[in-house]
């Protein structure tokens, strides 16, 4: 009987020290629920640098946005390459170079895809600029800000793996139309935060709002010229963050900002700041 007080005992005093149960907010869990409105990179500072590189990349950062926004496919090889388009033509000299037009990303190795210039399109100052891996891309950015990544084409697995392997998994925030490959993220790591984006052909309906809380997102992004204010009442209803995308005109800015919405992403993050924040 005393053997057995002492074990209840013991027991008893090491009680305190187990760790508590409930999980802390992660990094990113924590910025996107700040009030609003976060402004969001969209490409990088893209007015001031070739969309989707590293100097874009850079200067958002420099501007303190509070995310800084890319999108990737997968080249040949299966490693995701930061670029907007899956033709190369329109950001690279990929015709130039390999005499080839519409080449696709997917199709392309590694390899090649290095030796493409993706800076002159945008000035000449910028010649030499080359697609960045999204490896890269998110060394880049976490190193001053929160990477939004915009999966344009790949698994959902794949980006978790990478994800895991720099221990971002709690620190950047993943985003997508297609809402199965949200709902992969989703199910591959549950605290990943996701948003679910919706394009201007979709009217934001109750039913739409559904299914975007069913994929597991807690942020909800809509084309910035179909949103009104009881829309973002109805996502925030839902417990869901309301985004809005692509939006440059401060004014309009303004209007959002005061109707409730919750991040901005803008291809000119420095004016955005300004206009919502007097920075």
């Amino acid at each position: 009987m005393t053997n057995m007080f002492r074990l209840l005992a013991t027991l008893f005093l090491l009680v305190p020290t187990i760790p508590s149960l409930a999980m802390e907010p992660t990094p990113a869990q924590k910025l996107v629920s700040q009030p609003g409105p976060l402004v969001i990179a969209h490409r990088g500072d893209s007015v001031h640098a070739p969309e989707n590189t590293l100097p874009a990349f850079a200067s958002a950062v420099k501007l303190k946005a509070d995310l800084v926004e890319l999108d990737y496919y997968h080249c040949k090889e299966g490693v995701p390459v930061v670029i907007h388009d899956n033709f190369l033509d329109r950001t690279t000299d990929a015709e130039a170079i390999f005499g080839k037009a519409k080449m696709l990303v997917e199709e392309s190795p590694l390899a090649d895809l290095q030796k493409l210039d993706a800076g002159s399109w945008f000035d000449p100052k910028f010649k030499g600029t080359r697609l960045p891996t999204l490896a890269e891309s998110l060394t880049c950015i976490q190193a001053g800000s929160v990477t939004l990544i915009e999966r344009k084409k790949g698994d959902a697995a794949t980006c978790i793996k990478l994800l895991r392997e720099l221990k971002l998994t709690g620190r950047v925030v993943v985003q997508s139309f297609d809402w199965k490959y949200v709902r992969d993220c989703h199910d591959l790591e549950p605290t990943l935060v996701l948003a679910a984006l919706g394009s201007g052909k979709d009217p934001l309906s109750e039913a739409r709002l559904a299914a975007a809380a069913e994929t597991g997102a807690s942020i909800v992004a809509w084309d910035h010229n179909k949103l009104t204010k009881d829309q973002i009442d109805a996502i925030h209803a839902r417990g869901l963050k309301a985004w809005c995308y692509t939006l440059d005109d401060s004014a309009r800015g303004k209007d959002l900002a005061a109707a409730g919405i919750d991040g901005i992403i803008t291809n000119a993050p420095g004016r955005m700041l300004k206009a919502v924040r007097g920075k």
